[in-house]
Parts: structure tokens; sequence; C-alpha cells
């Protein structure tokens, strides 16, 4: 199997992915708006507690739970749980956008030098000017020539996606809290780009605290979606061109 079928299948997987961890934060969404709805048309008194489905054998024998009221269940609903849904899909959306990335150059390097083992190619997996992105596009380098029909190229995606990986590793490792070399960085890919894009990943902090919400996780899909569908279209020509 050559290059170009290889890598069409990593870009499809990490496609369906990414439409699968959506589906289900949609579904997940939709549950909570209706979930809210109903706790509001409640009139008698309601209570839940986040204990009581644990079976007794896995229970604690001084047992620690929450009892949410109608007011606490509506809070949770309506606003708590649709920023942990945005959290999370924030963090597995980069978390397999960063494995498609690696498998694309783990893919190059063994057409590339067929002789390395695989061991020795896993050690070559690295972030940065020797790995990604930097080495993956002298490797792959129809993908720097390439453009969008809207003139975005891979180094315009490569400022959004080095931006929300910044948003990604505050959220994860600082509760949220944009350090200095966050911001730093946050704002050197700023300069690089256009205001329509800056404005896109604008939306995910304000000052120095990461912003989630079920709007950055639209906003997350159509800009993960656009980058794979870009890839693809870059291979396909490449391959059309006889450059693979």
């Amino acid at each position: 199997m050559g290059l170009q079928e290889e890598a069409a299948i990593i870009l499809s997987n990490g496609f369906e992915e990414i439409m699968d961890n959506y589906n289900q934060t949609a579904l997940l969404l939709n549950s909570c708006d209706k979930a809210a709805s109903y706790y509001h048309s409640k009139t008698s008194r309601i209570t839940i507690d986040t204990t009581a489905n644990i079976p007794t054998d896995l229970k604690l024998q001084t047992d620690i739970g929450t009892i949410f009221a109608k007011k606490q269940l509506i809070e949770q609903y309506e606003h708590k749980l649709g920023l942990k849904l945005a959290k999370d899909y924030l963090v597995a959306t980069i978390a397999t956008l960063d494995g498609l990335m690696e498998d694309l150059y783990e893919l190059s390097i063994a057409h590339q030098e067929p002789e390395k083992t695989e061991e020795q190619i896993k050690r070559m997996i690295r972030w940065g000017d020797k790995g990604i992105p930097v080495d993956l596009i002298v490797r792959l380098p129809f993908l720097k020539e390439h453009k969008n029909p809207k003139g975005f190229k891979f180094e315009d995606f490569l400022n959004t996606y080095e931006h929300l990986r910044q948003i990604r590793h505050a959220t994860v490792h600082t509760k949220g809290q944009l350090r200095k070399r966050h911001l730093s960085k946050i704002h050197s890919l700023e300069e690089k780009m256009e205001a329509k894009q800056r404005d896109s990943v604008q939306q995910f902090y304000r000052e120095d605290k990461v912003v989630l919400s079920p709007l950055t996780t639209f906003v997350l899909r159509h800009w993960c979606l656009t980058f794979i569908s870009f890839i693809t279209i870059a291979i396909e020509e490449a391959t059309d061109n006889q450059n693979l």
C-alpha cells in the first residue's frame, strides 16, 4: 500500500473519531437542555443523590455523596455540565489531532527511510523543529505548497493548531489559568493571523483565563474537520501530480 492510501486511512479514521466525539457531545448537550427544561417544570420537591446508583459493594463504609435539589440541578444542566462537555471535547479532539499528526509523520518516515525499524521510527516521533511540524513539512513539502479556496495555507492551520494546544495545555495542567509562557506563545501566533482567524481563536480565552462553552465546541469542530479536509485534498492533489 502506498503512502497516499495509508495516509487516506489515517485521515479518514481521524475524521470519524472527531465526528463521533462531537456527535456524542451534541447528544449530551441535548440531554442537558431536556433535563433543564424538565426540572424547571417540576412543581414538587425533587432531589438527586449522586451515590444512589452505586452498587452496595462499591460504596464506602462512610460514603461521600452530593444531593442536588431543584435549583442546583437546573444550574448544573444549564451551565456547569455544558462547560465540562466543552472541556472534555477540547481535550479529546486535540489528542485525536496529535495522534493523527504523529501517525502521518511516522508514515512519512517509514516510506522515505524503509531501512529503519519500527522501534527506531517510534523514537523519532517528537514535536518541534526536529519533528512535528517542521520535519513533517520537509518530508511532505506539498503540504506547505497547498492552498484551500479561501487562500489558507498549511502554516495558517498550524498557527491555529498550536494556539489550541496552548489552550488545551492550560485547561489540563493549570486549571484554565494562562501563564506567561502560554500568553507569550498565543500572542506571537495571533500576530501571524488575519483578522477573522484571530477573532475565532480569541473566543477560547479572556485575558489570562481559558473560556470554554458549547460555542467553542462548535468552533473547534468546524476548524478540525476543515483542517483534516485540507490535508486530505493536499495529498490527493500531490498524488495526481505524481509528487508522491
